[in-house]
């Protein structure tokens, strides 16, 4: 019988247990698609399609396109944070508090009422610089001090129920945070900890190493790497990393965010393919929004984990992950799914 590993991603620094023993194959995650001319929700209720804007919040990007918009940007209905207002740090006893100021924003991909699998390569590319219009002008958010409101801002997009979107029609969120999430601080930490003994990127070592070993590239265009994670905690775990140093997102240019476009249509498309279209996550890893030491040894990039084991008592209790498909063999299935 083979042995289960214990891998670590240098860059989490997170321990996953690779269980070689139940090598699970696609066939064993099944989903019944929902067809697009299907979905709960018609273009007449649903608040996302052209001409229902009254349902939601004032605009606050819009792309124009044609008898329509194109990509559409408002509050969320129902805010974590708010713009307005100072955060009133101060102690709780040995506890910290703060207001909940930050930003929370809905971003409607297209117009057509489909899901996230159906996006074009033109629609996502038109979101992804929506973001980072977005991540530009709240950089500029600051209180009646003068000091930054938002230090980190985090763009996701949750598709199916069970992923926990409460919409079908495609769409993403941003949240802007007014601390720096430890998730993320660790990464920083971790990767500044490797430049300081290696002098050397560790995002650019991963890219190099992925390359020299081949087994867990799904596949690759001018300026993007998709990848299965050498240590993903979840199956089919994937992440979509710049092949060249490029630490923002906001600092991508046109032809950068139509391969990162490109690159994200694709694995979606794989994902489909291979696992009769899941419900799953994606988000985006970027630096914080001022500070500029990151920019030496740190890369933005995508991850897309679908939504097909849930955590139990063991992976809550330890942080520890049980994967039980092998990331050489989830890349080897999606690189097939073409």
């Amino acid at each position: 019988m083979a042995q289960s590993e214990l891998r670590r991603n240098l860059i989490t620094k997170r321990w996953v247990v690779i269980a070689t023993e139940r090598n699970r194959r696609p066939s064993d995650f099944h989903h019944d698609r929902v067809p697009t001319n299907k979905l709960k929700e018609d273009s007449h209720s649903c608040p996302f399609c052209p001409g229902n804007e009254s349902l939601t919040p004032k605009t606050i990007l819009e792309y124009s396109g044609g008898a329509s918009w194109k990509t559409r940007i408002f509050p969320n209905k129902f805010l974590a944070l708010a713009i307005e207002g100072n955060l009133n740090k101060k102690r709780d006893g040995i506890f910290q508090t703060m207001a909940g100021r930050g930003a929370h924003e809905v971003i409607v991909a297209t117009p057509s009422h489909k899901t996230v699998y159906d996006l074009s390569n033109e629609e996502m590319t038109d979101a992804l610089w929506s973001f980072k219009e977005r991540i530009l002008d709240l950089r500029k958010s600051l209180d009646e001090d003068g000091e930054p409101k938002i230090q980190y801002i985090i763009v996701f997009g949750n598709q199916g129920e069970a992923a926990g979107a409460t919409k079908e029609h495609a769409h993403f969120q941003l949240v802007g945070l007014p601390v720096v999430p430890s998730a993320s601080r660790i990464e920083f930490i971790n990767c500044e900890e490797y430049w300081e003994n290696e002098n050397v990127c560790l995002f650019c070592e991963l890219v190099k190493q992925e390359h020299r070993e081949k087994s867990r590239i799904i596949s690759e265009n001018e300026n993007f790497l998709s990848i299965a994670d050498y240590a993903g905690r979840f199956p089919f775990e994937t992440w979509i990393l710049p092949k060249n140093h490029l630490p923002l997102f906001e600092d991508g240019t046109p032809e950068k965010m139509r391969s990162l476009a490109e690159a994200f249509t694709d694995i979606v498309s794989r994902l489909g393919k291979t696992l009769n279209y899941p419900p799953f996550n994606i988000y985006l890893r970027n630096t914080p929004i001022h500070e500029r030491s990151h920019d030496r040894y740190y890369h933005f990039y995508l991850k897309i984990v679908p939504h097909l084991t849930e955590p139990a008592g063991f992976e809550l209790g330890t942080e520890f992950h049980i994967n039980p498909v092998i990331p050489e063999k989830a890349a080897e299935y999606l690189r097939e799914s073409k």
